[in-house]
Order: C-alpha cells, then sequence, then structure tokens
C-alpha cells in the first residue's frame, strides 16, 4: 500500500489545491471527509487517504478497486476544513448530470451553503429527483455544502445552469412553474393546487427570485405568516413548500 509522510509531496499539493472551485472544476474532483459521507460517497470515490493504521483492513475491505493512501495527521490537517478531523479523507469524481426526470426545486441564487444543504436534505425526503442551481448560487462541492448535506448530495440528481433557458425548455414539457414572492399578484400557499410535474424555484437569502426568473413563472405563491415576522429563512420556507406540494 502507498504511503506518503510529507505535505510537500507534490500529489499532497494538487490535493489541497481541491479546497479551490477553480481547481476542482479543472479536475473534477474534490474533497470530501469523514467516515459517514465517504461510505455515502462510496460510488464516486477513487481515493482515500488515511491516518490510522489500526483501520486500513477495515477500509481495504470496505473499499476495494479504491485507491488507499496511508498519509500522517499533518496531511489531514492540511486537506481538512474542520477543526477535528477524524483522520480520513476522499477524494471524489464529479457526479455525472442525468436528464430530468419528475418534479424539481431549483434555486436562484443562494449564496448559504447551509440553506442548500438543508434543501437537497429536504427535497429528498419529500420525493423530489432534480436540485437545479443558478450559475451564480455557491458551489455544491464547497465543503460547507457537503458537511450540510451529510452525504445526501450523492443521492439526488444536481444541475448548475440558466435557469431561463431551463425553465423555457420544461415548460415545453408540461412543467409548472412555481415562484415564490411576496408580491402584489402572489397567491397564498393554502390556495395552490398543482396537478402536472413542477419546479418549485426558491430565491437568493436577500434578494428572492430575480425578476427575470419572477416574469416566466405560472403562478408566485406566499406562505401565511404572524405579521410579527417579515419572513423565513428559505430552507424553512422550502421545506414547507415541498411537504404542501407532496400530494399536489
Amino acid at each position: 500500500m502507498k504511503e506518503i509522510t510529507s505535505v510537500n509531496n507534490n500529489y499532497i499539493k494538487d490535493l489541497i489545491k481541491l479546497k479551490q472551485k477553480k481547481y476542482r472544476d479543472i479536475n473534477k474532483l474534490f474533497i470530501v471527509e469523514g467516515y459517514n459521507i465517504i461510505k455515502e460517497a462510496k460510488d464516486y470515490l477513487n481515493t482515500i487517504l488515511i491516518s490510522d493504521k489500526k483501520k486500513i483492513s477495515e477500509i481495504k475491505d470496505n473499499y476495494k478497486n479504491i485507491d488507499i493512501i496511508l498519509v500522517t495527521d499533518e496531511i489531514i490537517n492540511k486537506l481538512s476544513s474542520t477543526q477535528t478531523p477524524q483522520g480520513i479523507i476522499g477524494i471524489c469524481k464529479y457526479k455525472e448530470v442525468s436528464n430530468i426526470k419528475g418534479n424539481v426545486v431549483m434555486l436562484d441564487g443562494l449564496q448559504d451553503p447551509g440553506n442548500i444543504g438543508t434543501i437537497i436534505r429536504t427535497a429528498i425526503a419529500f420525493g423530489y429527483n432534480n436540485i437545479v442551481l443558478s450559475e451564480d448560487s455557491v458551489d455544491i462541492y464547497n465543503d460547507k455544502v457537503i458537511r450540510a448535506t451529510q452525504g445526501a448530495i450523492f443521492k439526488i440528481n444536481i444541475i448548475r445552469t440558466n435557469l431561463l433557458k431551463l425553465i423555457e425548455e420544461l415548460k415545453k414539457d408540461n412543467y409548472n412553474i412555481i415562484g415564490t414572492s411576496l408580491g402584489d399578484k402572489s397567491i397564498d400557499l393554502d390556495k395552490l393546487h398543482v396537478k402536472a410535474k413542477h419546479i418549485l424555484i426558491l430565491g437568493n437569502e436577500g434578494n428572492g427570485i430575480s425578476k427575470e426568473v419572477l416574469n416566466v413563472t405560472d403562478v408566485n405563491v406566499f406562505i401565511p405568516i404572524d405579521r410579527q415576522m417579515e419572513s423565513l429563512n428559505v430552507g424553512v420556507a422550502a421545506g414547507i413548500m415541498m411537504y404542501y406540494l407532496r400530494n399536489n
């Protein structure tokens, strides 16, 4: 089995660069860490780096045909983005994008990794097959997004693209386009009835959905809340909307 002991090793230097989006995109690789997430990532792993010699045999048995490298704690710490690394790092291939089938959650300009992670997990829980992110949304391979999904990122089709172009295409396939907005023409969520396949669009944490996207929706809805509160966190709002729409 291969062993690397120096953080100055060229291969390790290249892996450290994957903490930057630029190099993730160039190499189509990203970092995951921790035993639970690595287990979820099994189909996408091409390398595991581990510093605990006692667990080498177990890792070899569970991850056959995957390169396993024994490294130092110093190397793990360089690759990790957490304060208390578990001593194991996985290097994963980018997920392949599949054709859209079933209902869609579309995210327009979301920037908070925790919100995106929450929405991905909730989408899976309520039977959504696809997450679509606008080109200006936060990178899904950001370490904070990966951790927030708790491995759910590997269970759903995720696409980053131009939202307007995709909406135009999906309308031809009879998708109902549902925006979320507090605008004058928006309707109460309780009055929404959707029988066709649908796209649920959620907007930026501060600015909401862009005007360009709102202009191409079939209907815009709001969640009625107590007037003492101006709005809900987008992750919370997404959960309420998806729960409501699951049987509509």
